[in-house]
């Protein structure tokens, strides 16, 4: 082997860090996921509050506040498995 050493012993020196890395790498993109998901359900509540305000057919406004209400559900839901 060019570095010196059996392949068991290199494998045994640089495997685990590479290891280690791709699943820091996972990780990060699972949160940076998590992150966008919580940012757009946010995003959603505000436009619907948004419509909700200038909304005039109370059948509407009736949709528009359960939407908002299972997105505020959602959105608890989503910062409890975060900071879990």
């Amino acid at each position: 082997m060019a570095l010196g050493g059996t392949t068991a012993e290199y494998d045994r020196k640089f495997a685990t860090p590479v290891v280690t890395h791709i699943n820091q790498t996972d990780e990060e993109q699972a949160i940076l996921e998590h992150n966008a998901h919580v940012e757009a359900l946010e995003t959603y509540a505000m436009d619907l509050q948004k419509c909700l305000e200038h909304a005039t057919d109370e059948k509407y406004k009736r949709y528009l506040a359960v939407k908002i209400y299972r997105t505020s559900q959602r959105l608890e839901q989503l910062r409890t498995e975060e900071q879990a």
